[in-house]
């Protein structure tokens, strides 16, 4: 479909369907109070507040949003003079972070419209400022599209998202195809919205999701890497990981998982999904999971096939060779996603500790050195996970290092007696 047409069909949605307090189930009780404070100070100056994207779609569902969005007719130079407690950030695209207590931010934006050209070069630049129809006919699907209106407590929908709410469809705003062209890791989060919400896809975004797939690899890498952090840690991995599966992405961003995953009944997927779905169990009970454990459970599985190569020597031998090996393998599968060096290289600790358990000789303990490590306790989290008790193997008791040293007193060498002096 040619821009033409697309701007034409999106133009018959400029007119919004707007529900009333009434016929929704938003209430400010769901809105985080410092959001409340910045979207009532731009609506007593005069402003448009909208609160908007997933703040709004997580409260019509009955879940806690994990942040809140505002979009405004405010420039940013205006936003920033109303809040004292801000800055502006961004390039592509400028922002306003306000600030409360205990690190919270709010982030308001102001409302913009999509390139003029939709069939323009990947991510090419869309900073123009808008309305807020044009605003929502430029976000990447029709449930995170939805405005809620602090003037009036009401509902704005301009792209029938609250439709697809109901029915459970995860749809792109307008030509999923041009919507994912424009910008590709929309595609990743169009399979994180349905593995989250349970939701389908439409056979249109569907279709576009595996049509650019492969174009993730002209996006910068650390939005991708981030995007994927977000898939791992968001409460519902085990879900992303079959749904990944199902479309390819899974490959499209690692493909060095392809030959131990993609198999329609592979033991080492299922195995994977059953990992992350105890990475899921434990963020659900408000248990932080770091990112090297969540990597080394991704990987963990093709690394056991890998490892099937390898011959270990026993002993201490074979557990330095372990983590020698672990050191080249695991890096090798996480290559095509620029992971974070610190991640990536504490994924590598960790994962070389497990040695101790998996070429565990009876009645084995863990040296002190090992227990002392500042990397020891997470390791403990990743054995926990895989089903081992590394812990169980410390038998050290508590370390010199952490003792008190008693300080030795220095001899006095006797001094020297002159000639002739009496000793008695």
């Amino acid at each position: 479909m040619s821009s033409s047409a697309v701007q034409a069909s999106e133009k018959s949605l400029l007119q919004p369907t707007i529900i009333p307090r009434p016929e929704h189930t938003i209430s400010r009780r769901d809105i985080d109070n410092d959001a409340l404070k910045v979207l009532y100070r731009l609506h007593s100056h005069g402003y448009l507040a909208y609160l908007v994207g997933g703040g709004v779609r997580d409260v019509l569902l009955g879940r806690k949003p994990k942040d809140f969005d505002v979009a405004t007719n405010a420039r940013p130079s205006e936003v920033r003079k109303l809040f004292r407690n801000s800055r502006i950030i961004g390039k592509r695209f400028r922002l306003i972070q306000v600030f409360f207590r205990g690190g919270k931010i709010i982030e308001v934006s102001t409302f913009r419209r999509p390139a003029e050209d939709d069939e323009a070069e990947v991510l090419s630049d869309n900073n123009t400022f808008g309305t807020p129809a044009e605003d929502a006919l430029r976000r990447d699907l029709t449930i995170n599209a939805l405005f809620y209106n602090i003037a009036d407590f009401s509902v704005v929908d301009y792209v029938d998202g609250l439709a697809d709410l109901k029915a459970g469809r995860i749809r792109a705003v307008g030509n999923a195809d041009v919507r994912f062209h424009r910008d590709p890791v929309r595609v990743l989060r169009a399979v994180r919205h349905a593995a989250r919400t349970g939701f389908s896809l439409t056979r249109d975004t569907l279709k576009a999701v595996k049509s650019h797939r492969g174009d993730l690899c002209l996006c910068p890498t650390s939005r991708v890497r981030d995007e994927l952090m977000r898939d791992l840690k968001g409460g519902a991995a085990a879900a992303w990981l079959e749904l990944a599966h199902d479309t390819g992405v899974l490959y499209s961003l690692l493909p060095t998982l392809e030959p131990y995953y993609a198999a329609k009944d592979s033991p080492q997927r299922a195995q994977a999904v059953k990992l992350l779905a105890q990475v899921d169990k434990s963020l659900a009970k408000g248990k932080d999971v770091e990112e090297a454990v969540v990597l080394c459970l991704l990987f963990w599985p093709a690394l056991e096939v890998l490892a099937q190569e390898e011959e270990f020597a026993p002993g201490r031998q074979g557990r330095a060779q372990w983590s020698m090996w672990v050191r080249e393998a695991l890096p090798a599968l996480a290559q095509p996603v620029a992971f974070a060096k610190r991640v990536l290289e504490r994924a590598c600790q960790i994962a070389g500790l497990m040695g101790f358990v998996r070429l565990a000789a009876p009645g084995q303990t863990l040296p002190k050195k090992v227990v002392t490590r500042g990397y020891y306790p997470v390791a403990c989290d990743l054995a926990k996970f895989l089903g081992w008790d590394l812990d169980g193997m410390n038998r050290s008791g508590p370390s010199k290092s952490s003792s008190k040293r008693r300080r030795r007193r220095r001899r006095r060498k006797p001094k020297p007696r002159k000639k002739g002096e009496n000793t008695a």
